[in-house]
């Protein structure tokens, strides 16, 4: 039991109770949700200052405080304003955000419960340390070390400025709430990654083809529909097939035929393996989608895989080995419409294949 415990804990910690791998597999999914509750929490927390800021020249007993709600008002709307723009391009540094609020935040009520009431008891500190983590997915160790430095300083400061009595108690409830914040924490946000996790492998069996473990029809149109809106650089569409291979399927059967498309598949997605999104669109036609790719690189890629092919599949009755045939087709002279780019790849390939096969071809 103990041994489990010993095991369980540190994995809790480390990585929200799911392995490392599912964690980094899964960093794109978690950012998405921190990025949605980012800007939703800033506004709420820009428009309590705001109002408490304003209040402050109306009345006379929270009047002391209004530097700390203008700074707060300030830090809020700036992480609103960067969580609504810059960070939209740069999705990675939204933790950063998210640490800049709760450290603002988590300052504000040190100074509110220690420097600027220090007769009355610390509510907003015990309850920012339960309710605050509670709106970002992270690792739990880095929520759990933040709060509790942050208890470290609060603990520190009620010392120097309420009476021992009043400290103690503070110090005291604030411990419990932190462990009590941290408990409720680490076990909401495993629930949390888990469904995030499952919710992955749900979306990698609908969008994977079977056969070959590449994307499906649908998801490669998505995709490439998606990178086509955002599209800056030189982008191609490519499609392929396999020569003769109604001929090999019937010669050597269904199974064999499977075989060589999952063989090809391997290769296409060894060669294209980067920058390149590689779906199977049914049958044995291949789509390939580059990115940031010049002609004389992409037709290097395209020899290669005929060299790759010719060494990896050979049918077994004869020395003849699988070769494909290709078209493509570049935004920059093709258009940046999905189906402009289809039709002028499948018009290359078409071509291809009516000049003798086992070739590709530029629209």
């Amino acid at each position: 039991m103990f041994k489990k415990l010993g095991k369980m804990i540190p994995r809790y910690f480390l990585y929200g109770g799911i392995s490392r791998e599912e964690y980094n597999e899964n960093k794109e999914a978690i950012i998405q949700r921190n990025m949605e509750t980012l800007p939703v929490t800033a506004a709420v927390t820009s428009l309590m200052f705001t109002g408490l800021f304003i209040s402050s020249f109306i009345s006379g007993s929270i009047g002391i405080s209004r530097s700390y709600y203008a700074t707060m008002m300030v830090v809020s709307l700036f992480v609103l304003a960067i969580s609504l723009t810059w960070v939209r391009a740069n999705q990675k540094y939204v933790l950063i955000l998210w640490y800049i609020l709760f450290f603002a935040f988590g300052l504000y009520a040190v100074f509110l419960n220690t420097l600027m009431r220090p007769e009355l008891s610390a509510t907003t500190i015990c309850v920012f340390v339960v309710a605050g983590p509670l709106l970002v997915i992270d690792r739990p160790v880095r929520v759990v070390g933040f709060m509790s430095v942050l208890s470290g300083v609060f603990i520190v400061s009620a010392v120097n400025h309420k009476t021992a009595y009043l400290a103690f108690a503070d110090s005291v409830n604030l411990l419990c709430c932190l462990l009590m914040g941290i408990t409720i924490y680490v076990c909401l946000n495993h629930v949390r990654l888990r469904e995030i996790v499952q919710a992955q492998h749900l979306r990698v069996e609908r969008d994977t083809d079977r056969l070959t473990g590449l994307l499906n029809k649908t998801a490669a149109e998505e995709s490439i529909r998606r990178k086509l809106r955002t599209s800056a650089g030189d982008e191609a569409l490519i499609i392929m097939d396999v020569d003769d291979f109604k001929i090999c399927n019937d010669t050597y059967g269904h199974a064999y035929g499977d075989a060589v498309l999952r063989m090809a598949a391997r290769c296409i997605n060894t060669v294209f393996r980067e920058k390149s999104t590689c779906s199977r669109f049914g049958g044995d036609e291949f789509v390939i989608f580059t990115e940031d790719m010049t002609e004389p690189e992409i037709s290097h890629k395209l020899e290669n895989l005929s060299e790759v092919l010719r060494e990896k599949i050979a049918l077994p009755l004869n020395d003849k080995s699988v070769t494909i045939s290709a078209g493509v087709a570049f935004t920059t002279r093709h258009g940046k419409e999905y189906e402009d780019l289809f039709r002028s790849a499948d018009t290359a390939l078409y071509a291809a294949k009516k000049a003798g096969k086992n070739r590709y071809m530029i629209y």
